[in-house]
C-alpha cells in the first residue's frame, strides 16, 4: 500500500509544477493593472513606476515566476500587493474555515443524496424514483446564492433560528461556531445533494445489472444483507469518486455563499484578490484549492485500494 501512495504522489508532482505555470501566467494576463489601481488615476508615470519595481513585477515575467518558485520551495508565497502582508500567513489565517465549511458541507449532501440516492437506484422506475428525480432536476437548476437567500431570509430574518452572517473559529467556542457555520454548510449542502443523489442512483442501477447480483437475488438473501454486502459494497467505489469531485465543486463554489454569509474564508480573498488583481494571491489560492483537490483524490485512490486490492496492480 505504502508503495502505491507514493506511485500516486509522484504522478501528481508534474501536474502540480503545470498548475503553477497555469496559475502564474493566468492571473498576468487577466485585463487590468494592479499598481494603477493602487496609485489612483492622477498618480504620474514616475510615481506608477516606482510601485512596480518596490513590488518586483517589472522584472520578464520568467524571473517573476522563478523568484515566484524558489520562495514557494522555502515556504514563502510572496507579498500581497493591497495588503502588503505574507501571503502564507493570510491564507494559512483562512484556510481553516473554508476546509471546515467544505467538510460540513459534505456531511450534509451526503446525508441528504447518498441514501435516497439507493434507495431510487433499488427502485428504478417507480414513483419514488420519479420523485427525487424531478427533486433532483430542481435542485440542479437552484443556483446557491439563490437558495442561500432564501433560507437565510426564513431560518434567520422569519424564524430567527439562526443569523444572517459571522464566524466563530471552533477552538474558541465549538457551540457557537456550529451554529454560525450550520446555515452556510446546509446551503452548500443542499446544492450539491442532487448531483451526489443522480452519481449514487447511477451507481446503484449499473451495480444491479452485473451478474453476481442476479445470482445474490436467486440465492434469496434478506434484504439488508443483500443491499450492505452485494449492492452498496460494489457501488460505493464510483460513490466516492462523486463525493471527490462533490467536494472539489464545494471548495470552489464556497466563494458566492462565504460572501453571502460573510463567511471569512479563502472564497472572499479570492474575489477580493480578483478585484484588486492581487497577483500573487490569486496564483497562491489556485494552488492551494489545487493542492486539496488532489488530496481529495489521492484519498479516493487509497479508498479503492483498500476495497479493492486489484488496483494497485493496474495503477
Amino acid at each position: 500500500m505504502l508503495k502505491y501512495i507514493i506511485r500516486r504522489l509522484l504522478t501528481y508532482i508534474p501536474l502540480l509544477f503545470a498548475l503553477t505555470i497555469i496559475s502564474f501566467l493566468y492571473v498576468h494576463l487577466m485585463p487590468g493593472d494592479p499598481v494603477k489601481a493602487m496609485a489612483g488615476q492622477y498618480a504620474t508615470p514616475e510615481t506608477v513606476q516606482n510601485i512596480r519595481h518596490q513590488l518586483g513585477i517589472d522584472r520578464p515575467l520568467i524571473n517573476q515566476y522563478l523568484s515566484w518558485m524558489g520562495g514557494i520551495f522555502k515556504g514563502d508565497f510572496g507579498i500581497s500587493f493591497i495588503t502588503r502582508k505574507p501571503i502564507t500567513s493570510y491564507i494559512l489565517g483562512k484556510l481553516p474555515a473554508t476546509l471546515e465549511l467544505a467538510v460540513a458541507s459534505m456531511l450534509f449532501a451526503i446525508l441528504l443524496s447518498v441514501p435516497w440516492g439507493i434507495l431510487t437506484g433499488l427502485k428504478k422506475n417507480t414513483k419514488i424514483d420519479y420523485f427525487f428525480s424531478l427533486f433532483s432536476l430542481l435542485g440542479l437548476s437552484t443556483p446557491s446564492f439563490w437558495a442561500g437567500t432564501i433560507f437565510m431570509l426564513y431560518f434567520a430574518l422569519n424564524l430567527r433560528w439562526f443569523r444572517t452572517g459571522g464566524y466563530v473559529p471552533f477552538t474558541e467556542n465549538p457551540m457557537k461556531n456550529l451554529y454560525l457555520l450550520f446555515l452556510p454548510a446546509f446551503t452548500l449542502g443542499f446544492g450539491s445533494a442532487p448531483y451526489l443523489l443522480r452519481m449514487t442512483r447511477a451507481a446503484v442501477i449499473e451495480t444491479m445489472q452485473e451478474p453476481f447480483i442476479t445470482y445474490a437475488r436467486a440465492k434469496g438473501i434478506k434484504s439488508r444483507t443483500f443491499i450492505t454486502r452485494y449492492v452498496f459494497r460494489h457501488a460505493v467505489c464510483s460513490i466516492i469518486d462523486a463525493v471527490v469531485m462533490t467536494f472539489s465543486g464545494l471548495l470552489g463554489g464556497s466563494m458566492l455563499v462565504e460572501v453571502l454569509f460573510t463567511f471569512p474564508g479563502m472564497g472572499r480573498v479570492i474575489i477580493e484578490a480578483v478585484l484588486e488583481r492581487d497577483y500573487f494571491v490569486i496564483s497562491t489560492s489556485i494552488l492551494v484549492f489545487a493542492g486539496l483537490y488532489l488530496l481529495a483524490n489521492l484519498f479516493a485512490d487509497v479508498i479503492h485500494a483498500i476495497l479493492d486490492p486489484r488496483i494497485q496492480l493496474i495503477k
